[in-house]
């Protein structure tokens, strides 16, 4: 089978060219990359893709909506679309246009792959069906014999052209009617038989079955010899869905509807009784004034009381609550001979039901189908989309807000460097500075739940971390703490914002549970994969063997979680607190970044005796201590740069209040700054100087700026020019892929946001190896 083949749609070049490697890795075909709506739909014409992968904001009068749009209609392809701040007005939009699904910016390539594997399949079953329909469909519009179909209680959904013939109806005409009007059949005396004949068969063999004889009444009134065969019609659970008829004209002479002209009633009853208590979910029949006149089997056992039910009041056998909102409805449904549907929580047992209701003699006939699986499957849907929104929410609430911070906390610690330590008010800055830090912890918290935030890797040493951690938390004075850290501990590849959250969160938690005090317990140790702790390591942190791990465990001595709730603990919003302060996202948070940092996480508890929760990071296999300051790439200079000359940076930033405390703090430390706000200016900038033989020694970007070349183009389009460019990106998208690998997209260091005048002097003499 050849490759399924991907067109992806993405102006900017290094993201999309990034997609269409890692599709590529994963076996798919990707022959071209389209930048703008135009160039999509003629790739689309010429390569006739299985899939396109779309960015919803696309450069040029045609946007990735409008793109998709025309691509649907005229070309029929599934969509899945790239977004990474999307308003409502633009969901709705997009959404008009049936996609396969949505990729919220940054995505990983599991995410990616998921759901390009989810819109293939659906798409390949999609035709298949549609295949299939049309060659069904097909099929029984040129057969001999007569089809008509119906639903539960009897209303036609189909018939052949054979059948229209036959009975004068159209099926235009005859899709509002039950088939005892269409199919109106009298044996030889006139007296009218049933629509179910005593033997089934399959399409096409009416005859062949030896089918009973009747006589059809035509829409004009004639009187026409038939002979007929039913087939109950089941869907893939086995349920009943309706019926299907199969009849041909034939000669008058010949056995009638039973045998010895045996009555209709007699040879019908027992095939319909048969299919009646067949039905794998609960039938139920009521009568004007909803007293019960029939239930099946299945119904029977449901509600409890068997026979004994017949005649109850059909309401009565639901939750008040259900009477409450459906009793209006239903009996205007009734009264006007229409369908009538709700749903309703069984009061035992906690399933779900969908009642539908069928105008049935002077009443109604409900079939109840047990849909707990799909309300389970539509929460998790909407808590899902939850999230999503959340997350959409929670990128463009933390790049404002970061963007507010790092003015905040770059004036408050220039502040803190200019004045003395012993003028008054230097203590109020320090506390406002660490505020500052701590609104910071507190946005990434909420992006890590919202979306599971891509980490930003260094190489660290989590003991100190942990020491650090131990020396700035408030200590609960009924709580005994215990800090230890084995004396070998291994270095991390880790974000160190996500790392010290999670020991932030754990500890919170702990706190928590020991109201009334207790033990509190943090150890950091080795597990290695042939190591006798490994042994001991709960088996639903998933380790991968052969691998090694750094363990962190917190444990506390409160008040422990029962077995039946153990599963619900990493739920978001779930929690054991009933506190208006609980927010259920502290475990869900340390979850995300365990999985993020392809670690695990899993939680042992014991109602009344405390609580052990383990965190496995994987080791890297160098297991050297954490580098120094200097960097990626050396200028070859010394403090003064070049020649003499001080080092050059070239900064990018759209915000005048952040460009102005950048190039305060760089001209500060030493540096020559030349300033841009928008990306077409910074790669004009630097070919000047490139081409004046002084390229710059660094340039440090933004990674967004609205209605304008961020900074992910600007650097492509710099080591297009000078692939040696040394460059840093910087944002408060701190989740962005850019942020997280920066070597793919061409950057030598990262810079999140917000950050303070110290961060920025060590990173960029680190960069350019200069002395601190």
């Amino acid at each position: 089978m050849s490759p399924v083949r991907i067109l992806v749609v993405e102006d900017e070049g290094a993201v999309g060219r990034d997609i269409q490697n890692t599709l590529v890795r994963f076996g798919y075909s990707v022959p071209d990359i389209a930048r703008t709506g135009s160039e999509a739909l003629e790739i689309v014409r010429r390569v006739d893709p299985d899939l396109v992968i779309m960015d919803v904001r696309l450069s040029g009068a045609m946007d990735g909506i409008d793109a998709a749009q025309r691509i649907r209609t005229s070309y029929g392809k599934p969509i899945i679309y790239l977004t990474a701040l999307a308003d409502e007005a633009t969901i709705a939009r997009a959404s008009k246009t049936e996609p396969e699904g949505y990729l919220l910016k940054p995505f990983n390539e599991s995410e990616l792959q998921s759901a390009v594997e989810i819109a293939v399949s659906r798409s390949r079953s999609r035709e298949a069906l549609e295949n299939r329909e049309e060659q069904f469909m097909s099929t029984l519009r040129s057969m001999a014999d007569g089809v008509i179909a119906t639903d539960i209680v009897g209303n036609i959904t189909f018939m052949n052209p054979v059948a229209e013939s036959l009975t004068g109806w159209r099926f235009s005409d005859a899709r509002t009617r039950v088939l005892q009007d269409v199919f109106k059949i009298t044996d030889r005396s006139g007296r009218e038989a049933p629509p179910f004949a005593p033997r089934r068969a399959t399409p096409g063999a009416a005859a062949a079955a030896g089918g009973r004889r009747v006589y059809l009444t035509t829409k004009g009134g004639a009187r026409v010899p038939v002979e007929d065969n039913s087939a109950p019609l089941k869907d893939s659970h086995g349920s009943l869905v309706g019926l299907v008829v199969v009849f041909r004209r034939c000669e008058e002479e010949g056995e009638d509807v039973g045998p010895d002209g045996a009555g209709a009633d007699e040879a019908g009853a027992e095939p319909l009784k048969e299919i009646v208590e067949g039905i794998a979910d609960p039938l139920v029949a009521v009568d004007r004034g909803w007293a019960v006149t029939y239930l099946n089997r299945r119904a029977a056992e449901n509600f409890g009381g068997g026979g004994a039910l017949i005649g109850a009041d059909f309401w009565g056998l639901l939750p008040a609550d259900v009477r409450e909102e459906n009793y209006h409805d239903g009996s205007r449904a009734m009264a006007r001979r229409e369908r009538y549907s709700f749903e309703f929580a069984a009061a035992a047992g906690g399933r779900w039901f969908e009642a539908n209701g069928y105008p049935f003699g002077e009443g109604l006939l409900f079939l109840m189908r047990d849909i707990t699986e799909r309300r389970e499957e539509q929460e998790r849907a909407s808590r899902m989309e939850k999230l999503e929104s959340l997350g959409l929410l929670a990128r463009g609430f933390a790049h404002d807000f970061n963007n507010i911070l790092t003015v905040m906390l770059g004036n408050l610690s220039l502040a803190e460097m200019k004045l003395p330590e012993e003028v008054d008010g230097r203590a109020e800055l320090e506390q406002a500075r660490a505020a500052t830090v701590r609104a910071q912890n507190r946005v990434h918290q909420l992006l890590t739940f919202a979306k599971g935030g891509a980490p930003i890797r260094q190489r660290l040493d989590p003991g100190e971390l942990l020491r650090e951690v131990a020396d700035e938390i408030e200590r609960d004075p009924r709580i005994e703490y215990g800090f230890d850290v084995a004396p070998d501990l291994w270095p991390l590849e880790a974000d160190p914002g996500q790392l010290r959250r999670v020991v932030e969160n754990l500890v919170r938690n702990a706190e928590e549970a020991m109201s009334a005090g207790g033990r509190l317990d943090v150890r950091l140790r080795n597990a290695p994969a042939d190591g006798t702790l490994r042994e001991s390591l709960p088996p639903a942190l998933e380790l991968e063997a052969g691998a090694d791990y750094v363990v962190l465990e917190v444990e506390d001595s409160g008040h422990g979680v029962g077995e039946e709730l153990l599963d619900k603990l990493f739920e978001p919003y779930f929690s054991t607190r009933a506190d208006a302060n609980a927010t259920g996202i502290g475990l869900t948070v340390c979850e995300s970044i365990a999985r993020a940092h392809n670690g695990g996480i899993a939680l042992r508890s014991e109602e009344g005796r405390g609580t052990t929760v383990t965190v496995a990071f994987p080791a890297p296999e160098d297991r050297g201590p954490p580098p120094g300051p200097a960097g990626a790439r050396a200028q070859a200079a010394g403090e003064d740069g070049p020649a003499g000359r001080k080092p050059s940076v070239l900064v990018l930033e759209d915000e005048p209040l952040i460009r102005q405390l950048l190039v305060a703090n760089l001209r500060q430390g030493g540096f020559e700054v030349t300033e841009t706000e928008d990306g077409v200016e910074t790669v004009a900038r630097y070919i000047e100087a490139f081409d004046r033989g002084e390229p710059y020694d660094l340039v440090i970007t933004d990674l967004s700026i609205p209605n304008g070349m961020g900074g992910v183009k600007a650097v492509e389009e710099i080591r297009g020019v000078d692939p040696g460019a040394c460059a840093v990106v910087s944002s408060g998208y701190s989740d962005d892929p850019a942020m997280a690998e920066p070597e793919r997209f061409g950057f030598a260091g990262v810079l999140p946001k917000p950050y303070q005048p110290k961060q920025l002097l060590d990173l960029v003499r680190g960069l350019l190896e200069l002395d601190p």
